[in-house]
């Protein structure tokens, strides 16, 4: 019965839905990095070659 009842579901909508979140979350994502000021986005791009453990956001 359930092998039955899952061979009718139809999983077409899951590729549309997925599709949606994933433009929906970069949209999102490069929204929010091109509100980045030039200073904030020079801090994070800093992060790699520092030592120091920091916070970019602060300042």
């Amino acid at each position: 019965m359930i092998r039955d009842l899952v061979s009718y579901l139809d999983y077409s909508i899951c590729a549309e839905w997925a599709l949606g979140l994933f433009f929906a979350a970069f949209t999102g994502i490069v929204f929010s990095a091109f509100r980045l000021s030039r200073d904030a986005s020079e801090r994070f791009a800093a992060i790699a070659i520092s030592d120091q453990v920091e916070d970019p956001r602060d300042e």
